[in-house]
């Protein structure tokens, strides 16, 4: 007879084993992008990163001047039957339409809405024509190092007096170079009449005296910002104290010292010279970042440059 326990084990043995899911499967690792190879004179104008004065080089040495003077659609019709009928990139159209811009006339140096437009072709970026898109820091940066490299010229007024309202946009009141043109229009210089308490800007075309006691404004011709020369006599108007809106000599002392460190960030403070300052370093690093791309590209082209 058998025994409670034997048929518990005997009902242990003839019950199935519950079947084991199997493991979800595993997803599959990531695939990690390639870096994109430095383009090579087969390859440069369909290389999305291409810098635009690799472009304008790879051109001059090809077409010599005589690419600077053809329309777009001629253009872009030569380089793909030139190069073995390769695609060109879409922000590479931008880059090349752009640099020959800068090669053929100062606009982009005098006049504020091409300027934009051009900084943000010569990064790879489609501007917009339809309204104002000022750039970033780094990208203004970026975009101005690359038009100096083109051609370097004076910019006007407009164009300073615009990049300065990128600063005051980004709440940086210091231009480091390449921008040290705009410096001015960003600190904002006032003067303070000492004899009439009249407060004003001291930027051009202000003239070193008082257009209260100058008597700018009391000739028979007020709009030719000339002061009274009777005025002038009894020496009137040049009793001023000067100021600034916007001070930078702070901002300045400390980007300096942090841009001189390998890895400034643990050392910088939420102080609003620091934020400034870390502004700055981040647009000066894209261009650095810029360079170094412009550097491989030509070490790529280097040899095709020599044999042709």
């Amino acid at each position: 007879m058998r025994s409670p326990e034997d048929i518990f084990v005997e009902g242990l043995m003839e019950k199935k084993a519950e079947e084991v899911p199997p493991p979800p499967p595993q997803a599959p690792a990531p695939v990690q992008p390639q870096p994109l190879r430095a383009p090579t004179p087969r390859s440069i104008f369909g290389h999305p990163d291409a810098h635009a004065l690799a472009l304008d080089l790879v051109l001059l040495k090809h077409f010599e001047l005589e690419w600077l003077t053809w329309l777009p659609d001629t253009l872009f019709y030569e380089i793909e039957k030139t190069f073995d009928g390769q695609s060109i990139a879409e922000s590479n159209k931008l880059k090349i339409l752009a640099a020959q811009t800068l090669h053929v006339t100062d606009a982009a140096w005098e006049e504020w809405e091409i300027f934009e437009k051009t900084v943000w072709a010569l990064n790879g970026m489609v501007p917009r024509v339809d309204t104002i898109q000022p750039p970033d820091l780094p990208l203004l940066f970026a975009g101005v190092d690359i038009q100096n490299s083109i051609r370097l010229e004076t910019h006007g007024e407009e164009v300073a007096r615009y990049c300065a309202a990128v600063f005051l946009y980004e709440n940086v009141h210091y231009a480091p170079e390449p921008l040290s043109f705009c410096q001015q229009y960003i600190t904002q210089p006032i003067f303070k009449c000492r004899d009439c308490g009249q407060v004003g800007s001291a930027l051009p075309p202000f003239d070193g005296i008082c257009w209260s006691c100058g008597g700018h404004f009391d000739s028979e011709h007020p709009f030719s910002f000339k002061p009274d020369q009777e005025a002038l006599k009894r020496g009137h108007g040049r009793n001023l104290e000067m100021g600034v809106t916007f001070e930078s000599d702070s901002v300045k002392k400390r980007f300096d010292e942090l841009n001189k460190l390998h890895e400034p960030g643990p050392l910088i403070q939420e102080t609003a010279d620091d934020i400034q300052a870390a502004k700055l370093i981040t647009a000066v690093d894209f261009v650095k970042h810029r360079s170094q791309q412009l550097a491989e590209q030509l070490t790529s082209l280097r040899s095709w440059l020599e044999m042709s």
